[in-house]
């Protein structure tokens, strides 16, 4: 899964590495999750660019209500073609996340666990593979929303965790924010684990538990917790 992520890049870096028609509105975040928003980078007609915000958990534009229960902030990619509340999304409404690292826990024993912070190795953002969809209520008022695509652990996440976000490669990035690009088949060929060697993390405090923490503390290492056996 994927439940937590930060971003701190300036709005110039973020307009340069994700070739964005302006820069976007955004403030260092080093704790975002689910139900805040979240940086979206889509595709607008006339092949416009451009990063915006959206709620992070995916609410179907056919939902009755704008909450759904449990918040889908995930959608797997083994089913995300199929299941209704993506499918749409995922053949015509793909953005890019962009994220500086993604938080996930390592399990320790049966009681505890250590956040650590995973990241690119070359240091640049990460492109993570994500949906969205746009909700009306009965008054009119819209809500954009998206969902973060998963797959299975590659052999380095898989020492903290059985899943990850799918993370795309530059290459792919025109293919995957063409709306007008609509083949399932060759779109579900991105939704890979990225390669082992293409990340590296650091544990971190366990201050990214809570989100109303947010500060450069959240990404800063630490050592790590060691059990007796």
């Amino acid at each position: 899964m994927c439940g937590r992520i930060n971003l701190w890049m300036s709005p110039a870096e973020l307009a340069v590495v994700f070739e964005l028609f302006r820069e976007p509105e955004w403030e260092p975040r080093y704790n975002l999750g689910p139900m805040q928003q979240i940086l979206t980078v889509r595709q607008h007609p006339k092949g416009v660019v451009l990063a915006e915000p959206v709620q992070w958990g995916l609410v179907p534009a056919w939902s009755k209500s704008r909450l759904t229960s449990p918040p889908m902030n995930n959608a797997r990619a083994e089913t995300v073609s199929s299941k209704p509340s993506f499918s749409e999304s995922f053949k015509r409404r793909r953005c890019l996340i962009p994220a500086n690292g993604f938080f996930e826990w390592k399990r320790l024993d049966t009681k505890s666990k250590q956040p650590w912070n995973i990241y690119r190795v070359d240091g640049q953002p990460l492109a993570l593979a994500g949906i969205w969809d746009s909700w009306q209520s009965n008054d009119g008022d819209p809500l954009e929303s998206c969902a973060v695509v998963t797959t299975e652990a590659n052999s380095f996440m898989s020492k903290i965790h059985d899943r990850m976000p799918v993370i795309l490669e530059k290459s792919d990035w025109k293919t995957w924010l063409d709306p007008e690009f609509t083949d399932v088949e060759e779109l579900q060929r991105l939704l890979i684990p990225c390669p082992s060697e293409l990340l590296t993390g650091t544990p971190v405090c366990s201050l990214v538990s809570n989100v109303k923490y947010d500060s450069p503390e959240c990404v800063r290492p630490v050592a790590e917790h060691r059990t007796l056996f």
